[in-house]
């Protein structure tokens, strides 16, 4: 069996899903999926469904809010191979071992004939708003206090800084290559998306484009209803405070996405500050 292993990276509130729906539509009849995979575990152990556009092949997806085995899929992968998708979500990246993620990749599957690593990258000042809102739902719902909100948000900060790192510098003898999506032009610029999916090997239909997960309960401000696109993007215009004031706490986050999206992504009361 020869397949091709994708390993796809990325922090929630990104538009993760989003990417992964359309990376998915690129090929969907020869890729199988897995979710939120735990790194240098079992693929199948505690699969965590999620709800995914109509015809996609994943061990696990997620029917009226139950998690749901699929093994059929597993078995027609296992005899005809194609594209394994794997989806890693708030991986540590510093952390990052090929040999460590693909251990059990190899002994369920083999070796794989090519290998990619996928990165998303989203503006902070559109991720940790929306991360925020996320936050203080967890932490209603799990009885925890601000202290808490605080250093789960600081934390998501301290990860974004590695994958801006990351996208900058690629290529490195112990990491290996990663390819970058930066979610703020994918989800915006239709030329940008057809750029990406030639320099992973396909043409670009577009499949899947506005098919709204349920995962994290969809977007963190409009839910599972199909959201404006240009909204993604003004996250910080919506949010509550703490997000950018924890950001404006770390100039080096924002020096990241002035170099990466540019100086007029930066709002314009930080830019002042920054310049």
């Amino acid at each position: 069996m020869q397949y091709s292993l994708w390993k796809f990276f990325g922090l929630q509130r990104s538009g993760n899903h989003a990417i992964l729906n359309w990376l998915i539509g690129l090929d969907q009849k020869n890729t199988l999926f897995f979710n939120m995979v735990k790194p240098g575990g079992d693929l199948l152990d505690r699969p965590s469904g999620v709800s995914l556009p109509e015809g996609t092949r994943a061990y696990a997806t997620r029917v009226e809010g139950k998690c749901v085995l699929q093994p059929e899929h597993l078995e027609w992968f296992e005899s005809n191979g194609g594209r394994l998708l794997l989806s890693y979500e708030n991986f540590p990246i510093e952390r990052f071992s090929s040999d460590q993620l693909n251990r059990p990749v190899i002994e369920r599957f083999g070796k794989a004939v090519e290998e990619k690593n996928l990165l998303v990258l989203r503006n902070p000042f559109n991720m940790l708003p929306s991360a925020e809102k996320m936050v203080r739902r967890t932490m209603e719902a799990i009885g925890k206090d601000e202290k808490w909100a605080v250093d789960t948000l600081i934390r998501r900060l301290a990860l974004w800084k590695n994958y801006a790192f990351l996208h900058l510098n690629p290529v490195s003898v112990t990491k290996g290559e990663f390819t970058t999506f930066l979610f703020d032009r994918w989800v915006s610029d239709k030329n940008y998306r057809d750029m990406m999916a030639d320099r992973l090997g396909y043409a670009n239909h577009d499949r899947f484009l506005d098919f709204v997960s349920d995962a994290g309960r969809g977007s963190s401000f409009s839910g599972s209803k199909l959201d404006k696109r240009s909204n993604v993007l003004n996250r910080w215009e919506e949010d509550d405070s703490l997000a950018t004031e924890l950001i404006a706490k770390h100039p080096e986050v924002i020096d990241y996405t002035a170099v990466i999206f540019g100086e007029e992504s930066v709002p314009e009361r930080f830019r002042r500050a920054w310049a």
